[in-house]
């Protein structure tokens, strides 16, 4: 073999080296990044996963709580339709109530007129003149018919006073099942569903992003590996050559020596700068630098 192919071989294989020595570094800053992306992926991932499911448990509680509502809106419907079925039967009462009171002067005394008949009939019983007798029946037969009458007046009244408490009472129920509505209805979970849709969403964004960035490294890598690959295919090409010629052997042995000592010496001036302790091989490497 020539010293020009040596040299040739030598410069070559030299440079495969440097060239595999920054592939390797590229790789590794490549893969470090790589699976920072993946980590941060699978983070979000998990994210993702745990605020869905605190979504759904809000939505399953919300769900419940609109049937509630819903119970509740049935409710009040039920007792503001009661409220107008009644309110038409008081007014009808009330006009009723009205003509009753415009008849009697706005006196109806059932009760004093039941006692003035009693008075009269025990008048009759002791009575000893017919024609006074018969003038006290007449009496007691007119006062009946107004008790018959003012009886009737004051079921009238009875039933128009007992309707209007139906009423208020129902207007009352109304107002609760409205109170406990709007009380539910302001509940603040609505704000943290909707609060948690805007994470979520953006959640997947950022995964996606992550995942991209992820696959873009994990290409980079694989080029990078496959051109590694190629390189050292190479170099063990000639190495197998550089090893069947001795010089190109020693000459490969003395650079890996010279690489080695390079190393050791800028050690030892490191431990001399930050004025540490030298060991026999640290001076012995430091002298045949030296000597060199």
């Amino acid at each position: 073999m020539s010293e020009q192919v040596k040299n040739q071989v030598w410069d070559d294989y030299r440079k495969l080296q440097q060239e595999v020595s920054s592939f390797k570094a590229k790789a590794r800053e490549i893969s470090e990044k790589k699976e920072f992306w993946f980590q941060k992926k699978e983070s979000l991932k998990k994210d993702l996963k745990d605020l869905i499911q605190k979504i759904k448990e809000i939505k399953t509680a919300n769900d419940a709580k609109n049937g509630e509502i819903a119970q509740l809106k049935s409710q009040r419907y039920q007792q503001n339709s009661e409220v107008k079925s009644l309110i038409k039967k008081v007014k009808k009462l009330n006009q009723e109530k009205a003509d009753v009171l415009k008849r009697f002067n706005g006196r109806i005394e059932p009760n004093k007129i039941h006692e003035r008949i009693n008075a009269l009939e025990k008048q009759v019983e002791i009575e000893t003149s017919y024609d006074r007798e018969k003038k006290l029946m007449g009496e007691i037969k007119r006062l009946k018919k107004v008790y018959e009458e003012s009886s009737e007046a004051s079921k009238v009244i009875g039933d128009a006073q007992q309707i209007s408490k139906e009423i208020t009472e129902s207007k009352k129920k109304a107002d609760e099942f409205h109170l406990r509505v709007r009380e539910m209805t302001k509940d603040s979970n609505y704000t943290v569903f909707m609060h948690m849709s805007r994470q979520i969403t953006e959640l997947k964004r950022a995964q996606e992003e992550a995942f991209q960035i992820f696959i873009e490294h994990k290409n980079e890598y694989v080029k990078i590996q496959q051109s590694l690959n190629e390189r050292l295919q190479a170099m063990d090409q000639l190495k197998q050559i550089v090893q069947k010629d001795r010089e190109l052997v020693k000459l490969e042995q003395d650079q890996r020596k010279q690489e080695i000592l390079a190393k050791k010496t800028k050690e030892v001036e490191e431990k001399i700068k930050n004025k540490k302790k030298l060991t026999t091989e640290d001076l012995l490497a430091f002298q045949r630098s030296a000597d060199d």
